[in-house]
């Protein structure tokens, strides 16, 4: 059945650069949920060793001794610490936004894509207190990628664009699926290595980010609003 509205010729499904953007909209969810899901799970079991001489009574709940006395992040320590990643994310919605307003969107999909590709290979190779920025880097990094994909997904598709804006908004699934083969990785080997699926995930949208003019036929799209979405 033809998703076209009246005057219409084609199926939105016909759009290259929109069917794209469903996916890349559904591995980037999952990416994202796998990476907010697992957090804590990261930061307790793959932060380096901590010296004692570290804690405070201030902040001596966010520490605590393994069982082979290894000092280092508890449960409420590393779920303080999300409160940062976060603080990264709203920051880089910020200047990413700003950075939209000048650059090619597609270009700025692309590159943050591989920015990402990069940070979750070096948590995945565990090296150290360079692979916990890189988590941090992440959310920074991730977080213009909903609203951009979203832009670049309804470009020029005019009536259309409603039922597209829907079929892209359901691809969030992405985060009830992808995640869980994140969980049997970590279980399987360690958290470090689960961080393997993210980098796939993010290694599409980059994808998706360098080949949008060729799909779209268009040069580029520029004052994406980085305003809403995940």
């Amino acid at each position: 059945m033809d998703e076209a509205a009246p005057g219409a010729s084609r199926s939105i499904w016909t759009h290259p650069h929109f069917v794209m953007a469903v996916a890349a909209q559904f591995f980037y969810v999952a990416a994202q949920a796998g990476i907010f899901s697992f957090f804590i799970n990261y930061m307790t079991s793959e932060t380096p060793a901590l010296p004692k001489s570290v804690t405070s009574d201030l902040l001596k709940s966010w520490f605590e001794t393994n069982k082979d006395g290894v000092l280092g992040l508890s449960d409420k320590g590393a779920a303080n610490l999300a409160s940062v990643g976060f603080f990264c994310f709203l920051i880089g919605r910020v200047s990413g936004s700003a950075l939209l307003k000048t650059f090619s969107a597609h270009k700025i999909l692309g590159l943050y894509g591989i920015i990402n590709v990069l940070a979750c290979l070096l948590i995945f190779l565990k090296l150290g207190w360079l692979s916990v920025a890189c988590v941090f880097l992440s959310y920074f990094f991730m977080s213009i990628m909903f609203p951009t994909i979203f832009a670049l997904g309804i470009f020029g598709l005019g009536a259309r664009a409603k039922k597209a804006a829907a079929a892209i908004v359901m691809a969030i699934m992405g985060g009830a699926i992808l995640p869980k083969l994140m969980g049997y990785v970590a279980d399987k080997y360690d958290m470090s290595r689960g961080f393997i699926v993210p980098l796939f995930c993010f290694a599409f949208v980059a994808i998706y980010g360098f080949s949008w003019p060729r799909l779209s036929g268009a040069e580029g799209l520029h004052e994406v609003k980085s305003t809403g979405g995940h």
